[in-house]
C-alpha cells in the first residue's frame, strides 16, 4: 500500500467484476513502457550503432539490452505497476528509489571489475534515460487516457457524508487520476437522508447496504470517513460492509504521511510516522532560493521591463503592487508583485460584496472571484499566466519567501487559519507551493490552508522538485488564477 495514503485497508469479500479487470492499469502501464523502452532503443542503436560487428560494439549492445531490462525489472520490484491509485507524489517517490536502486545495482559491479567499466556506464545511461523516459509516459497515460475513463476508475461508496467525507467526495470527483469515482454517501444520521452532499446522494443508513444487494453492487469499494465518530464500532461497520477493500481514513492532511508506514503490532494495527529534523533541508533550500532567485532574475530582466511598460499603457497607477503578508509569528513583509487591477481595488471590492450576494458567497468560499471586474485586460493576462509573481524573486533574494512553500497569507486571513498557523508559520511562505499546483482558484480556503499544513509536514528536496515540475507544467498551460 502506497505510503502517502493515510487510510487502511481492510480486505473482506469476494472482488466483484468491473469493467476493466483489476490487472487492466498496470497490464497499460507496462505495456506502454515496453513500447517506449523498445522506441529508446531503437533510436539508439540508430544514433550510436554500428555496422561493424566488433568486440566493442557487442559490448555496447549487451550494456544497452541491460539498461533496459533493468527498468521494469526495478520498477515492478516498487511496486509501481501495482498501484491501485496514482498520486503524483507516490508514483515521483517509488520511481525516483527505483532510479536509486538501479545506480546501486550497476555501482557494485563498476568497482570492482576494472575491464568492464564502460558496460555498466553504458547500461547506468540507458536505464536512467529509460526511468525519466517511462515516468513521463506513465504520468501521460494515467492523467490522459486512463483518468479520462470512467469504466476504468473504481466506483466507491463513502460511509459518513460528514465534512470529512464531504472532502474525500470532492477530492476524487476533482482528481480522476486517483482512480475513484464516488457514486453516493451513506450515513447513520436520518436528517442526511435523501440530501445531497458534494453534489451526490445521500442514500440513507449503513443498514443498507448489508440488506440490500442493489444498493451493494453500485460500487466495488467503499471508503469510512471520519473514523472518530464509529469508536469501537468500526470493527462492527467494517466487517458489516460487502466489499472486498475499505479504506478507512485518518485524517485530511493530519498525518505525516509521506514518513508514515503501517505496521501489524501482533494483530494491532500501528502507524509508525517518523519526524525529521527539518535544520538541514532548511539551509539547503535557502542557497538554493538565492542561486535560483538571482539567475532568473538575470534571465527575466527584459521581460519584467516589458510587462511594467504594458502596465502602464493599460491603466493609470503604479507598476507594482504591494501588499501586507504574513511570516510567521507577528513578523510580516511587503509581498511584490506586477499591478493587475485597477487603482482603489479594494474600495470596489467591496462594494461588488454587498452588492451581489453570489459574488459574497463565492468569495467567502473561495477568497477569490471567477470573474473578477477589478483585473485589467493586462491584468488578466499576467494572472493567467501567472507572469504577475515575477518580482517576487525579489522577496526570495531578500528572504521574505522561498521558491516553494506555503501561501503567503495575509494578516486578516490567520482567523480563518485557526490552529494550523503554527504548523504552516514555521517555514517561509513560497513563491509557488503544493496548493497552487494541487487545484488552484479550484480549492476552497480551508483545502488550501489543509494543503499548506501537508506540504511544511512533508516538505523535502524531492517534494519541492516535484512542485516545481508541476509549476512549470502550470504556467506552460496557462492555468493560472
Amino acid at each position: 500500500m502506497s505510503k502517502l495514503d493515510p487510510e487502511a485497508v481492510i480486505n473482506l469479500a469476494p472482488v466483484k467484476k468491473t469493467a476493466m479487470p483489476t490487472v487492466g492499469p498496470g497490464l497499460l502501464l507496462a505495456l506502454s513502457d515496453g513500447f517506449m523502452l523498445a522506441l529508446l532503443g531503437w533510436t539508439l542503436i540508430q544514433l550510436f550503432g554500428s555496422d561493424t560487428l566488433t568486440a566493442e560494439a557487442d559490448l555496447s549492445q549487451r550494456a544497452l539490452v541491460t539498461g533496459l531490462m533493468l527498468v521494469p525489472l526495478v520498477k515492478s520490484v516498487f511496486g509501481i505497476y501495482s498501484l491501485g491509485r496514482f498520486d503524483y507524489l507516490e508514483r515521483t517517490r517509488r520511481t525516483f528509489q527505483a532510479a536509486l536502486l538501479s545506480v546501486a545495482v550497476l555501482a557494485v559491479p563498476f568497482i570492482v571489475m576494472d575491464g568492464f567499466r564502460s558496460f555498466f556506464v553504458e547500461a547506468l545511461s540507458v536505464a536512467l534515460i529509460g526511468f525519466a523516459i517511462t515516468y513521463a509516459a506513465d504520468l501521460l497515460l494515467v492523467h490522459g487516457l486512463m483518468a479520462s475513463a470512467l469504466n476504468w476508475r473504481t466506483p466507491v461508496v463513502i460511509v459518513g457524508a460528514g465534512p470529512q467525507g464531504a472532502a474525500i467526495a470532492e477530492k476524487l470527483q476533482r482528481l480522476p487520476w486517483l482512480g475513484m469515482r464516488p457514486v453516493c454517501f451513506f450515513d447513520d444520521d436520518d436528517t442526511l437522508w435523501q440530501t445531497r452532499v458534494a453534489n451526490l446522494p445521500v442514500v440513507g443508513s449503513t443498514d443498507l447496504l448489508a440488506k440490500s444487494p442493489a444498493y451493494a453492487q453500485q460500487a466495488q469499494a467503499a471508503i469510512v470517513a471520519d473514523i472518530g465518530r464509529h469508536k469501537k464500532e468500526l470493527t462492527a461497520l467494517v466487517e458489516r460492509l460487502p466489499f472486498k477493500q475499505v479504506y478507512c481514513l485518518l485524517g485530511e492532511g493530519n498525518v505525516s504521511a509521506v514518513d508514515a508506514t503501517y505496521h501489524n503490532l501482533h494483530g494491532s494495527l500501528a502507524l509508525r510516522v517518523s519526524v525529521r529534523p527539518p535544520t538541514s533541508y532548511l539551509r539547503i533550500r535557502r542557497a538554493l532560493d538565492i542561486l535560483l532567485s538571482g539567475i532568473l532574475l538575470v534571465a527575466v530582466a527584459p521581460l519584467m521591463l516589458g510587462i511594467a511598460a504594458a502596465i502602464r499603457l493599460d491603466s493609470p497607477g503604479p507598476v507594482m503592487f504591494r501588499q501586507k503578508r504574513w511570516a510567521g509569528g507577528d513578523k510580516t513583509f511587503d509581498v511584490l508583485k506586477f499591478r493587475s487591477m485597477h487603482i482603489n481595488a479594494e474600495e470596489h471590492l467591496q462594494r461588488l460584496l454587498e452588492n451581489d450576494p453570489k459574488m459574497r458567497e463565492e468569495y467567502m468560499t473561495y477568497h477569490k472571484l471567477t470573474y473578477d471586474p477589478r483585473i485589467t485586460p493586462v491584468g488578466r493576462f499576467l494572472r493567467k499566466t501567472s507572469l504577475d509573481e515575477l518580482p517576487q524573486l525579489v522577496n526570495i533574494l531578500m528572504g521574505d519567501m522561498s521558491l516553494i512553500g506555503p501561501r503567503a497569507y495575509m494578516p486578516k486571513e490567520l482567523p480563518e487559519v485557526g490552529a494550523s498557523a503554527e504548523v504552516i508559520g514555521s517555514v517561509r511562505p513560497g513563491l509557488t507551493g503544493y496548493w497552487q499546483v494541487s487545484g488552484r482558484h479550484r480549492t476552497t480556503f480551508q483545502e488550501r490552508v489543509a494543503m499548506d499544513v501537508f506540504y511544511v509536514r512533508n516538505c523535502g528536496l524531492l517534494f519541492d522538485f516535484y512542485i516545481l515540475c508541476k509549476t512549470a507544467v502550470i504556467v506552460l498551460k496557462g492555468d493560472g488564477s
